[in-house]
């Protein structure tokens, strides 16, 4: 008797936990698809939710451009560039294309070296990078400044009257090449370089330097590993013979690695 009963509760509890395969089936596609709906329900939400909040900032006033600072100015007028900036005054903040402007104006402004545009709270901020002539060169019929990147430029405010030299090339390289010495002999040569009018290459290939007398240096090799000490013996030389003649016609480095230099002062005319 009691054996009977206890195989009978164990066919129940065997049966009640016993389910169809097809309903097992079921149960597994049915977890994935309502995960699916959630999702997209999720989504849609969070789409509509986000149409509504741009709608609305575009709306508000507190996304409206009520000022535009310009910074940076040194020679370029904060005015000039304002009536660039495709926006204005009264526009929203969120609508307007900042990496386009910067790139419109940079096109229109070669004597900046940069620009940045900003979003401030109910402001736009453009901060200007001027570029600084490190030497003047003849642009057409024009004279322009040029900087270290090979870049002319247009002559702005004090630029004109900056004490550099300009520099005679016929090719870009050689304007690249005249620039590169420029770079290099400005760190060593002080304040020498204010006294320059003129760099070229001779026909020789070595670079001549005029200064504002009159003077010719014919600077021969400008290897950059030499430039510190032939510096300090032509500075050497230079003032000497500026002491001992009233006008010098060259100074001849080209020599300076043998240990020579040639000064040759200035014919005086016979009356």
């Amino acid at each position: 008797m009691s054996k009977r009963k206890k195989y009978s509760y164990r066919k129940r509890v065997s049966f009640a936990g016993t389910y169809p395969r097809s309903y097992s089936k079921r149960r597994k596609l049915g977890k994935p698809i309502v995960y699916f709906i959630l999702l997209c329900a999720l989504a849609f939400l969070l789409h509509e939710g986000y149409k509504r909040a741009v709608s609305y900032a575009y709306a508000a006033d507190s996304m409206t451009i009520k000022d535009i600072e310009v910074a940076g100015c040194k020679n370029v007028t904060g005015t000039e560039i304002k009536e660039l900036l495709p926006f204005k005054i009264g526009d929203n903040l969120l609508k307007i294309d900042l990496s386009q402007s910067e790139t419109e104006i940079m096109k229109v402004k070669p004597e900046l070296k940069d620009i940045s545009i900003s979003r401030r709270w109910q402001k736009v901020r453009v901060k200007l990078y001027e570029r600084t002539p490190e030497a003047f060169v003849m642009y057409g019929k024009e004279l322009y400044g040029i900087d270290f990147d090979n870049k002319p430029f247009p002559l702005r405010g004090f630029m004109s009257g900056m004490k550099i030299p300009a520099i005679v090339y016929n090719t870009y390289a050689e304007r690249a090449a005249l620039l590169d010495f420029i770079k290099k002999f400005k760190p060593v040569s002080e304040d020498f370089l204010d006294n320059i009018s003129e760099i070229k290459f001779s026909n020789s290939g070595d670079i001549v330097l005029t200064a504002h007398d009159g003077t010719v240096i014919f600077w021969g090799d400008e290897r950059p590993e030499y430039m510190q000490h032939k510096f300090e013996k032509f500075k050497k030389i230079y003032v000497d013979a500026a002491a001992r003649y009233k006008h010098l016609e060259y100074i001849d480095m080209t020599l300076y690695g043998l240990g020579r230099a040639v000064v040759k002062p200035q014919q005086q005319s016979q009356n």
